[in-house]
């Protein structure tokens, strides 16, 4: 087990080989879900690709006892999300990937940030004219990869659809800050069978291939760098656990990006 506790900002193990997670003293047990290999086969580009049963582990509502309050103070919930190193089919492990809703009375999606705290993340960010069209309808607009280093956050751009893909030969551990007043939709990424492009395993390397089921054309990927924000809690030297339990007023975009649109796409620097 490798003790992740300084760069968690609470106490926490996470086991190289088995991608278990060890919840130490005075964190609040959450409840925890599986991704499965067959819940992952309608997005795969191999639907019958073979692995393991459990692809990636999903806890819910982390944190510290004496934080308990944070999520319903700020409309804020943290979770973890433990990868397996395998490949499915030719891709990489990914996650299903979803679309955020509006928020309710305005034009914006929910955004999300993620950190990672064990590996390297690939994240696949993509928007569309509408997510609800019918896959021979859907306009893909943008598409962008982000490679994240342990340490490093990431936003999510509000109305970006997106996915999580481990290309390394080790498992991934993430976490990420969410608001809790909405449950993601998964149904359009199903209907297209995943994102516009896939990852795929190219000789020990990812390659990228297009996704056939989108018939109005896909525009080629945008990649970004990811950069320190620090008026949004979000820089390399403080655990964003630690960040946000210390000033959620800087996490406020998470419920609130039209007020901070500027400032989120500066955690970006696109080539």
């Amino acid at each position: 087990m490798v003790d992740l506790s300084e760069l968690a900002g609470y106490q926490l193990k996470f086991d190289e080989q088995t991608a278990g997670i060890s919840f130490q003293r005075g964190m609040r047990m959450p409840g925890y879900s599986t991704r499965e290999l067959d819940d992952l086969r309608p997005v795969l580009l191999d639907a019958d690709a073979d692995g393991p049963e459990v692809i990636y582990w999903m806890y819910r509502d982390c944190g510290r006892l004496e934080d308990a309050a944070l999520g319903a103070a700020h409309s804020l919930r943290y979770d973890l999300t433990a990868f397996r190193a395998v490949t499915l089919g030719r891709e990489f492990m990914k996650t299903s990937g979803h679309y955020h809703p509006q928020i309710p009375g305005r034009r914006e999606a929910y955004p999300e940030v993620y950190e990672v705290l064990y590996g390297e993340a690939l994240y696949v960010m993509q928007a569309v004219d509408d997510p609800a069209a019918s896959p021979v309808e859907t306009v893909v607009e943008d598409v962008i990869m982000c490679r994240v280093s342990a340490g490093q956050k990431i936003i999510m751009p509000a109305g970006y659809g997106h996915a999580t893909v481990n290309t390394q030969d080790k498992p991934l551990l993430v976490s990420n800050w969410v608001s809790n007043r909405f449950s993601s939709f998964y149904g359009p990424v199903e209907d297209t069978r995943g994102f516009a492009w896939y990852v795929v395993d190219d000789g020990g390397e990812p390659g990228y291939v297009t996704n056939a089921n989108y018939r109005r054309g896909i525009p080629p990927v945008r990649w970004a760098e990811v950069q320190e924000v620090p008026e949004l809690g979000l820089t390399w030297g403080q655990p964003m656990y630690q960040a946000c339990a210390e000033a959620p007023a800087k996490f406020a975009f998470l419920n609130d990006p039209g007020s901070y649109s500027e400032l989120m796409w500066s955690n970006l620097k696109l080539s």
